[in-house]
């Protein structure tokens, strides 16, 4: 197993900055996701980890060891990429040996024995050993997916990097082969790098999450905590659904007192320990859906006030959107709750559930004292490799 180290990495194409300031510890024997939309430079990262791509400056350790200039066949890392890159006139058995016979021109241990026995146990292990005689053209692309990842697997890799590998699956498939992936990885204890833009499947698979945006890491923690103490909108945007109510701040505490439209008081918390926040400031008042309540439970709650626009019946709830102002809202409520278009609403919030965030994403997190975005002196193993 091997822990990642990766410090203050930039890569640039032209004038274009794929991936800027990244600074990240992946723990060894854990499955760490990079999270965003398309162009966010999450695939940029991977490919600097799998040493396909030198970045302009900074450093990755696997270990303690400095692999930022060491090619990728040095490196001892197995790929499976979002379209397979399986050999179309070999078998299934030849596509897993493949990485293991190149080893083998390179001077290394696996005789033809042992890459008949690695092969072998690669595909008992993804559940494809009574295919090994097959080709590739004959397999389904669940399958295709299933050969990828026995050939990534077989060289015994350090480190497994994975490159959206489910995307090209329909929906059964994506949640079957997902549920292989995080077998497989937990049984082994590789570390593991995924990307996806799918916030479902990052949430469902990862031990830690790292939210992408424009080249920058906003957010890298695990799922739970991710959801509950989003640190930027684009976060609390991206991983979930979330109101967005503009605010400004009217006074700091142990709590955080905002004025929303209709001149509505609203009490939250900030989900960034050490944040300043300062009076007047521009904030969003972000709240879950499901955080919404018709009913006030305690005398503490925020009250919010708006304008139902819609309401969809979903079965076990009704989604009620309102307005506030010019700000779309939505509610999850009870589905009994007989909540019509154009009535009046009056919805209770927690104040721990209600999050005050602030505006500017990366901009905002230079503010906070020791985050990795701070301006600060880069980290001390890191230099310039320009």
């Amino acid at each position: 197993m091997v822990e990642i180290v990766l410090e203050n990495l930039r890569k640039t194409f032209g004038d274009v900055v794929a991936t800027d300031e990244v600074t990240m510890v992946l723990e060894e024997g854990e499955l760490s996701t990079l999270l965003g939309p398309s162009g966010c430079g999450k695939t940029t990262l991977l490919r600097i980890i799998a040493g396909f791509y030198v970045p302009d400056h900074g450093k990755v350790f696997f270990d303690d060891r400095d692999v930022t200039m060491i090619p990728p066949y040095k490196r001892n890392t197995g790929m499976c990429f979002q379209n397979y890159a399986l050999w179309p006139h070999m078998s299934v058995a030849d596509n897993v040996a493949y990485g293991l016979k190149l080893k083998r021109v390179s001077g290394m241990k696996y005789t033809k024995g042992a890459i008949s026995r690695r092969v072998n146990e690669s595909l008992e292990m993804v559940r494809m050993g009574e295919l090994a005689g097959r080709h590739i053209h004959q397999l389904s692309g669940g399958q295709q997916q299933r050969v990828a990842l026995a050939r990534a697997l077989a060289i015994e890799p350090d480190v497994l990097l994975l490159d959206e590998p489910l995307s090209n699956l329909d929906a059964k498939l994506r949640i079957d082969m997902r549920e292989e992936i995080i077998r497989i990885q937990k049984e082994l204890s590789i570390t593991t790098v995924y990307v996806t833009h799918d916030q479902h499947e990052a949430l469902s698979i990862s031990d830690k999450v790292a939210v992408m945006d424009h080249g920058y890491v906003q957010q890298f923690d695990t799922p739970r905590e991710i959801y509950a103490n989003p640190q930027t909108v684009f976060v609390a945007d991206f991983i979930g659904q979330c109101t967005f109510i503009d605010g400004t701040i009217e006074d700091v505490g142990e709590t955080l007192t905002a004025r929303i439209p209709h001149n509505q008081l609203v009490v939250g918390r900030t989900t960034i320990n050490d944040y300043p926040f300062e009076s007047g400031e521009k904030v969003k008042v972000a709240i879950r859906p499901e955080d919404l309540h018709s009913v006030q439970e305690n005398a503490t709650d925020n009250e919010i006030i708006g304008t139902v626009t819609r309401t969809i019946y979903v079965g076990n709830a009704l989604e009620a959107y309102f307005r506030i102002g010019d700000i779309s809202a939505e509610a999850l409520l009870d589905p009994d709750s007989g909540v019509t278009e154009g009535d009046d609403i009056h919805l209770f919030a927690p104040q721990d559930e209600v999050m005050i965030l602030p505006i500017g994403g990366v901009d905002a997190l230079r503010k906070v004292p020791g985050h990795p975005l701070a301006l600060a002196p880069a980290p001390s193993r890191a230099s310039s490799n320009a």
